[in-house]
């Protein structure tokens, strides 16, 4: 009997760390996660159309898909990420996919980060911060800056491409 009550108090235990890990934690951090499907990262890489050696940096980066799939086609790509489990993951993920040096993922939020020194931001965020958003990258570009947001509109910036809710911008520092 103690050993059928001693399951029960691990898989309940489990449970609860797993929904703080993956619901709690995140909600009170300021973001949820939500993977991207394969179908909308397909689209994501042909609308960043990333070059070998540019970087990316994807905000919000969750368990890093698309920080691998970038870093696999050449760029240097940088992943955001406040979840530090995400985090864990996404680095784990890194290894064993080989691309320590190519692939990175950064336990911090974005917006401490001087997003202007990027090629390519990809974006899976909440509406409510896109207006903030869009006036940091503006403020930060130093040269053209290529985005490419899964799912949300900027409010202002004049959407180029859209497939599928996929939307792709390009922000340009005057002069260039």
């Amino acid at each position: 009997m103690d050993l059928l009550i001693w399951f029960f108090v691990i898989i309940a235990v489990s449970f609860i760390l797993w929904v703080f890990v993956f619901i709690v934690f995140p909600l009170l951090m300021g973001a949820s996660y939500e993977v991207t499907s394969n179908d909308k990262m397909k689209k994501m890489i042909q609308f960043a159309k990333v070059r070998g050696g540019e970087k990316i940096a994807d905000l919000g980066s969750g368990n890093g898909k698309l920080v691998i799939e970038f870093a696999k086609r050449g760029a240097e790509a940088h992943g955001y990420e406040i979840n530090p489990f995400l985090v864990l993951l996404s680095k784990w993920k890194i290894n064993r996919e080989g691309l320590r040096g190519k692939a990175f993922v950064h336990w911090k939020s974005f917006w401490k980060e001087d997003l202007g020194r990027f090629d390519v931001v990809l974006i899976f965020q909440v509406g409510y911060i896109m207006g903030a958003l869009e006036k940091k990258l503006k403020r930060e570009a130093r040269k053209k800056i290529r985005i490419v947001s899964n799912n949300w509109r900027f409010p202002k910036l004049k959407c180029i491409k859209e497939k599928d809710k996929i939307y792709y911008y390009e922000i340009k520092k005057l002069g260039i």
